[in-house]
C-alpha cells in the first residue's frame, strides 16, 4: 500500500495512506492548503490539487459540486461546465465564454483555480490548455460583440511568459514583515506563498526578493490580485527596469509547460 508525506504548518508528517489523509481532512486536522509529496512529479503539491482528493474537495464546499449535470447546449464555448474557486468556495458553473469575459473584466485571473467534470484535479487557469494565450486570443476574436471591444486588449496578465520560481522573499505592509516563498514569476507579477499573510485583493504590499535562480535581488511595489489561503497572486505596480529585464531572460528560458 502506497504511503505519502504531508507538510502542514511548516512541519513534515507521515507517512500516511490516502485513506488516513482523507480522515485528517474530514476532521480538519490538516487543511486543503497543506501540501502532499507527489511521487510522480517528485514535488510538493497542494492537497486540493492532488487528483485522489478531488471528489472529497468538491464535497467540502458550503455548496458541494454536483456531478453529471446535464446540458442541452452543444456549443463548447457556451456549455456551462466550469467552476471557479474564490474565497474558499466554488462558483459556477460558467461557460468558457463567461470565464474569458471575467478575465477581461479582471474578476478572474491566471492564478485562480478552475475545474470541470473530467479534469483530474483543480488547476490554475494559466495551466489549463483551453486557456492558453493563443486559444484565448482566438476565442476573444469570436466573442467580441461591441465596437468598444478592442481585439488587441487581450488580458494583460497573460502577455508575459511565466516560470516556476523557488525564491525566498519578504513582504511587508508598512506594519509587519512576512516570510515569503516565490512559486511563479513573470515580468508582470508573481505567485507567492506568504506565511501568516492576511492580505485582501487590491491591497498594496511591498516585496523584496532575495537573489535566486539567475535573478538578482529586487524590490517591487505590488497589488494583490488573487488569494487562496496563504497563496497570493500579485501584480507588479512598480519595479526597476533592470529587474524586469532579468526576469524576462529567466522566464524566457524556463517557460512553464502547460498541463496536459
Amino acid at each position: 500500500m502506497s504511503t505519502y508525506y504531508i507538510a502542514s504548518h511548516g512541519q513534515q508528517q507521515g507517512p500516511f495512506t490516502i485513506e488516513e489523509i482523507e480522515d485528517k481532512l474530514v476532521q480538519q486536522k490538516v487543511n486543503w492548503h497543506d501540501y502532499i509529496y507527489d511521487h510522480k512529479s517528485q514535488d510538493w503539491v497542494l492537497l486540493m490539487e492532488y487528483a485522489p482528493f478531488t471528489h472529497l474537495f468538491n464535497k467540502s464546499f458550503e455548496t458541494p459540486i454536483k456531478s453529471n449535470l446535464k446540458s442541452t447546449e452543444t456549443d463548447p464555448l457556451k456549455k456551462r461546465i466550469w467552476y471557479v474557486l474564490k474565497q474558499n468556495n466554488n462558483f459556477g458553473p460558467f461557460s468558457k465564454v463567461e470565464l474569458i469575459q471575467m478575465l477581461q473584466g479582471k474578476t478572474l485571473n491566471e492564478y485562480d483555480f478552475i475545474w470541470h467534470e473530467g479534469m483530474s484535479s483543480w488547476k490554475r487557469l494559466a495551466d489549463v490548455n483551453e486557456f492558453t494565450v493563443q486559444e484565448v486570443k482566438s476565442i476573444f476574436e469570436k466573442i467580441k460583440s461591441t465596437p468598444a471591444t478592442d481585439k488587441n486588449n487581450v488580458f494583460y496578465r497573460r502577455k508575459f511568459p511565466r516560470a516556476k520560481y523557488d525564491g525566498q522573499a519578504i513582504v511587508h505592509d508598512k506594519k509587519k514583515v512576512y516570510k515569503t516563498i516565490g512559486l511563479e514569476i513573470s515580468e508582470g507579477g508573481a505567485g507567492l506563498l506568504i506565511e501568516e499573510g492576511q492580505f485582501e485583493v487590491n491591497q498594496q504590499i511591498y516585496l523584496h526578493f532575495k537573489p535566486a535562480q539567475d535573478v538578482p535581488s529586487f524590490n517591487a511595489i505590488c497589488k494583490i490580485v488573487s488569494k487562496k489561503g496563504n497563496i497570493y497572486g500579485v501584480q507588479f505596480v512598480k519595479i526597476a527596469a533592470a529587474a524586469k529585464s532579468s526576469i524576462a531572460t529567466f522566464t524566457g528560458q524556463r517557460v512553464i509547460k502547460k498541463a496536459a
